[in-house]
């Protein structure tokens, strides 16, 4: 099985050899293919990726002028191998832990008819890098939430959707929504997608325009609904562990 792994990447020479070295170690899932989408960054981002992909021809580098995260999320998309059979998510500050790929693969191998995977989330602030994993000191809270990282896709959900360039945030979720729209078959996995790496220099500091861009993401989505009633989502898809600790410290 093919799988076309999406990272966009802005200033981002701090974390993303982390982010490139905890999907490579991915390889015994199947054909990787790894594409950095590097969105008119100012610091050593394309050179530190340039050198990764010299040893590592899974990696493919994509250079575009700045214009924000859905820009090149969708760059990514259009770069996709013909041949991919399944799209995932990784940001340049996030990690991917040891075998999750290998475990997707397996449920899909196992269930011709399985769409979407969709998995758990641990919040992190603190990296072994040695692991490449949340360090043992680490403040680490595990949930599930709409998160590109803990989601892979099979293909033909993907083709003809794309990222609503006007999104400066929530375009994860709009993305999710219109994905989900058919009601594809899905799974919820009990393993831990992506570390996600609790960042406070990240877009989602800016917390006004987050809720701003969440609202206008459910309202389109609840627009485009023929049948009356909620916005679909998949049951038990927000399922937070340790609530009250998790919105003190990520919120």
């Amino acid at each position: 099985m093919k799988i076309s792994i999406h990272m966009p990447a802005y200033n981002a020479e701090e974390t993303i050899v982390s982010a490139l070295k905890s999907l490579l170690r991915q390889r015994n899932a199947g054909q990787l293919e790894i594409i950095v989408v590097d969105d008119g960054s100012t610091d050593r981002t394309g050179d530190v990726v340039r050198g990764m992909a010299a040893s590592a021809r899974e990696i493919k580098l994509i250079t575009i002028d700045h214009g924000g995260i859905s820009k090149a999320r969708n760059a990514a998309l259009r770069a996709t191998a013909p041949d991919a059979d399944v799209v995932g998510f990784l940001d340049a500050d996030d990690l991917s832990p040891e075998g999750r790929y290998a475990h997707d693969v397996a449920m899909l191998q196992a269930d011709p008819s399985l769409q979407v995977i969709l998995s758990k989330v641990r919040f992190f602030d603190r990296e072994d890098t040695a692991k490449l994993a949340p360090s043992a000191g680490s403040h680490a809270v595990d949930g599930r939430i709409v998160h590109l990282g803990a989601t892979l896709l099979r293909r033909g959900l993907v083709d003809g959707v794309a990222f609503d360039e006007t999104l400066m945030q929530s375009e994860d979720l709009d993305f999710m929504l219109r994905v989900l729209e058919p009601r594809p078959k899905y799974a919820l996995s009990d393993q831990i997608g992506v570390f996600y790496r609790k960042n406070h220099g990240s877009i989602t500091e800016n917390r006004r325009q987050m809720r701003q861009e969440l609202m206008k993401a459910l309202f389109r989505a609840r627009k485009r609904q023929a049948r009356p009633g909620p916005v679909f989502l998949p049951d038990g898809l927000f399922s937070l562990d340790h609530m009250p600790e998790l919105l003190t410290w990520v919120k």
